[in-house]
């Protein structure tokens, strides 16, 4: 029965780890998710554990009943989990007063915000660390049962915390939520409490306390880890020594912790998932390797010396992850191309490649715990104390190292060389046991074993290759760059430019060339570019002020703006092209500020312009704390997959963000539709919409899975009339046209789903809150199932045809006087390059000019646009049949035979093989012919190619201009195919 107590420890473990995952998320709500307040967390919690350790273990001698107690502490710790949202919940008024007096004074208002923090987390947590100790000195009184299984202990404890790690990471907080997974295990505490104290009277029963110490202090020492063969007691200088050097180990072995954390959601994507699996492998390892060693203890004499190879073997096994994190990208990438059914197929394959780096070397550093405790521990009845002052240093070491990995050798070394200096301190640690060791018992077998360690950490580290960059920010972890966009050959290849590379303070941000695109990347997810995202980016930054400027009693300029996110700074760019007083943009990683100025071309410069006011912070933190109200709120944080991120997509933030807005003011944000799953949109646009009454959805260009929400307490204008205002602005007019804006009436065209269609979709929806993390815990899978989104989507946009209808938000639609001809052609114009092509003609209709084709009479504004409608709805084959620029030649005569897709495709095959092009096709009338068979077999792209190079010799032809405008419609380039359209119509006979 006395056994039992290791299951008491596993509990206690189990419920440890899981408050301290739900005491971390509530004042993340609180205090923000930067970095500092991060580690204020983590620091706060661990100098508690330290502090706990540490009284705990002075104390636990002197106290008779330390089953008892160590009972009541874990229902106290249970009783007061139960009281920490009580607490919390007076909390933002105050932390409100010092963000608002003490935010520019950084250092003061971290020391204040750690004195808060600590403040709630000192009494649990201390009592957390009070029962390592008392529970050693209970188990140290009766050796002869327990055998000195106090590494048995420790290690019970540390797989309770590792099976605690994975179910509220993967289980508990999905299922449960904050509230209800914080109340469950404070019963679970208390349930154990009960336990203990209902068992205790028949534990004490099962190994009566020793009464007198045995006479010889070896055999004391042997006795109390339950050892056959007594170890050498150590001098009070080498005690201190393993002390301290147990200190440094606590800091090297979380500092690995942090860098490998960062490596691994470089290359396994930045999800809560990502972070859970590298902490439950380090658990996995430390408990293993403390459990492992135990029932040997018995068997050595002088710990020291293992210690010191346990050193060198941490070293060694380090110096081995830089070969295995360069292999992750390319297995991840192998694994992720081959069909998954679940989930928990690629999340165990992931805990696979995390446990190829972190496992051994945690392994090793579990068992320096027994080792440590029985070096420095004395006579049994100073047990508890000796193992509290053990772990108090181990645990000081770990603040240490937490805040030095991520604050210090990380920003100043990179990721690298922050792990060198790691695995160097570790190897300097083993060489001083070593040193120490040899001084105490110095013989050639042990000066051997130590050379030989010696030599092989320093022979692992110089042959260890350097991290590669490319590879590891490629974001392979997306199942979709894997299966749609690498290929084997080319992946293997990869090896863009890197402009930029550094590793910050929350993320490792890089700028990569490939090509003519040059790329911002955030942990290897790409956040920005100088291509195919410029016109969401722009359209982020200018929409809400345009839309806003719509309202009949707004006057466009002087508006306060606030901005979540900068980014390559091209939306902010795009804003302070607006004529707005002041621009404040809060972005919580300071190697993106670095990084955007390689985006001067394209970003307007903005941090050159004295209206902008950037702030390092976390930007719910702002927005909820700041003072200010603003008229416009910004938010474009990365996709709602990404840890942390989505607490800026909960209904609780929406309130607070709608709460700082002027009475006329409007929100905008930015939603990632890409490798979503719509149910998770659903959840998106149903949690926006339960805060704000009037909700509009556009998409930043045509078909485009980058979709921009606008809220307001107002109902969204959409008049072209005052859309026409903004565009009277010059700056911002050609910002819009830079990116393919040709008209204030193109906005209304980006109609992705009006109101009334947006209630319907989203209807019913769960919505994200700050207890439930709905879409952190959720949407991350979405990553790896990206079909199903791509098809709903897909679906959307090709076959709804009055997806995004303006209609009812137009005033006096058709009627009104406004609505003229010139009027009209225009908005259906928008329309029709918007991708609506079906809308276009039903909105024709229904103002009265009845699409039959063209022309109208009368009408010419009309009359392009039935002709463009028309030109869209030809046949192909019998109009460039018709019109081929030499009715004579032999291809002419033989395109009938085009009807046949085989037989296109056989053409196709031959023409490339008898005549080899260099990549964009051909001239003369086989490049028009090439052109006619990759249009007609809708390989697009290489179309495209090929009527670029025919666009000058054949630009005149209506055949061309019919082929080039289906290729260009096809691409998703709708501006451009309206235009040759129109051409081929203007140039065929009526």
């Amino acid at each position: 029965m006395h056994r039992v107590v290791f299951f008491f420890f596993f509990l206690s473990g189990f419920s440890s780890l899981v408050f301290e995952v739900i005491w971390a998320r509530m004042l993340q709500q609180v205090f923000g998710t930067t970095s500092f307040a991060i580690s204020t967390l983590l620091t706060a919690f661990m100098a508690g554990l330290a502090l706990g350790s540490y009284v705990g273990g002075k104390l636990a001698h002197r106290l008779g009943d330390q089953l008892r107690l160590y009972g009541i502490l874990e229902g106290s710790i249970g009783l007061y989990a139960l009281l920490v949202p009580v607490m919390l919940g007076t909390f933002p008024s105050l932390y409100g007063l010092l963000f608002e007096h003490f935010l520019e004074d950084f250092y003061l208002f971290s020391l204040l915000r750690f004195l808060a923090v600590f403040a709630i987390l000192v009494v649990p947590t201390t009592m957390m660390g009070a029962t390592l100790p008392l529970m050693s000195q209970w188990i140290a009184r009766r050796e002869e049962l327990f055998q000195g299984s106090i590494g048995l202990l420790y290690g019970a404890n540390s797989f309770g915390a590792c099976l605690g790690c994975l179910l509220a990471g993967f289980a508990l907080l999905p299922a449960l939520g904050l509230a209800a997974t914080n109340q469950v295990f404070a019963a679970v505490n208390v349930a154990l409490a009960v336990i203990v104290l209902l068992t205790a009277r028949s534990l004490e029963k099962t190994g009566p306390p020793e009464k007198t110490p045995p006479p010889q202090e070896g055999l004391d020492r042997a006795n109390i880890a339950g050892r056959s063969t007594s170890s050498v007691s150590l001098p009070r200088w080498a005690i201190a020594l393993t002390l301290v050097v147990f200190a440094v180990t606590g800091v090297v072995a979380m500092s690995y912790q942090v860098l490998w954390t960062r490596a691994y959601l470089i290359t396994l994507g930045s999800s809560t998932y990502s972070f859970t699996l590298v902490l439950t492998a380090v658990l996995v390892g430390i408990a293993l390797g403390s459990a492992l060693l135990s029932p040997f203890l018995k068997y050595i004499r002088r710990p020291l010396f293992w210690f010191a190879l346990l050193q060198f073997g941490v070293a060694s096994t380090a110096a081995l992850s830089f070969f295995t994190l360069n292999r992750v990208p390319y297995w991840l990438f192998e694994r992720i191309r081959e069909p998954t059914t679940t989930a928990a197929e690629i999340y165990f394959f992931q805990f696979g490649l995390v446990a190829l780096v972190v496992t051994i070397p945690s392994m090793l550093q579990g068992m320096s715990f027994p080792l440590v405790i029985r070096a420095v521990t004395g006579k049994a009845s100073t047990t508890g104390a000796d193992v509290g002052r053990a772990y108090a240093f181990n645990t000081t070491g770990a603040i240490i190292g937490s805040f030095a990995a991520g604050f210090i050798l990380m920003p100043w070394l990179g990721l690298q060389n922050a792990i060198a200096a790691m695995i160097g301190l570790n190897a300097l640690a083993a060489l001083t046991l070593a040193g120490a060791d040899l001084k105490l018992h110095s013989t050639g077998r042990r000066f051997a074993a130590f050379v030989a360690a010696g030599a092989a950490s320093l022979g692992i580290y110089l042959a260890a290759p350097s991290l590669d960059e490319a590879r590891m920010t490629s974001g392979i972890f997306r199942a979709q760059m894997a299966r749609d966009v690498f290929s084997e050959r080319s992946f293997e290849r990869y090896d863009p430019e890197i402009l930029y590379y550094e590793d910050g303070l929350t993320a490792t941000t890089s700028v990569e060339r490939q090509g003519d695109t040059i790329t911002l990347r955030a942990n290897g997810k790409p956040e920005a570019s100088d291509g195919a995202d410029m016109e969401t980016q722009v359209m982020v930054g200018l929409l809400p002020l345009i839309i806003r400027a719509a309202y009949d009693d707004v006057e466009p300029g002087g508006e306060e703006v606030a901005m979540i996110g900068f980014g390559s700074g091209v939306t902010a760019g795009a804003s302070l092209q607006w004529p707005l007083a002041a621009l404040e943009v809060v972005e919580i990683e300071r190697t993106m500020v670095e990084a955007s100025r390689f985006f001067e071309h394209v970003n307007n410069r903005p941090l050159d312009d004295e209206r902008l006011h950037l702030i390092e912070s976390d930007g719910r933190n702002y927005v909820e704390y700041s003072p200010k109200t603003f008229d416009v709120i910004i938010s474009e944080p990365s996709n709602p997959w990404i840890a942390g991120v989505s607490s800026l997509f909960t209904v609780e933030f929406f309130e607070r963000a709608r709460g700082k807005l002027n009475p006329d003011g409007v929100y905008a944000q930015w939603v990632q539709l890409y490798e979503m799953h719509p149910d998770n949109v659903r959840t998106v646009f149903e949690t926006f919409r339960s805060v704000f009454p009037h909700v509009q959805a556009f998409s930043s260009k045509p078909k485009s899975t980058d979709i921009i929400l606008i809220g307001s307490d107002r109902p969204i204008p959409l008049p072209p009339r005052g859309y026409a205002e903004a565009w009277e602005i010059d700056s911002v007019r050609a910002e819009l046209q830079h990116v393919g804006v040709t008209s204030a009436h193109d906005i209304l065209g980006l109609l992705f789903m009006n109101q009334a269609q947006l209630a319907e979709f989203a209807n019913g929806a769960t919505l994200n809150t700050d207890d439930n993390g709905y879409l952190e815990f959720r949407a991350p899978e979405d990553v790896w199932f990206y079909e199903e989104g791509q098809k709903f989507f897909a679906n959307w946009y090709f076959r709804v045809p009055d997806y995004g209808d303006p209609r009812q938000h137009l005033d006096d639609w058709p009627d009104g006087p406004q609505w003229t001809e010139e009027r009209v052609a225009a908005l259906t114009r928008a329309i029709w390059i918007a991708g609506k092509q079906e809308l276009a003609a039903e909105l024709l209709n229904d103002a009265g000019y009845a699409y039959q084709g063209r022309p109208f009479d009368d009408t010419p504004h009309i009359d392009n646009l039935s002709a463009v409608l028309e030109a869209g709805e030809l046949s192909i084959l019998e109009e460039i049949t018709h019109h081929w620029p030499d009715s004579d030649s032999s291809i002419a005569q033989n395109l009938h035979q085009l009807k046949d897709s085989p037989y296109r495709r056989a053409v196709l095959d031959r023409l490339h093989q008898e005549r080899p092009h260099d990549g964009d096709g051909y001239d003369g009338e086989v490049g028009l012919f090439h052109l006619a068979l990759l249009v007609l077999e809708r390989q697009n792209r290489l179309a495209l190619r090929q009527a670029q190079r025919l666009e000058e010799s054949f630009g005149d032809e209506p055949a061309f201009q019919l082929l080039y405008g289906h290729a260009l419609e096809r691409r998703r380039r709708y501006s451009q195919a309206f235009e040759a359209y129109l051409a081929f119509q203007q140039k065929t006979p009526q």
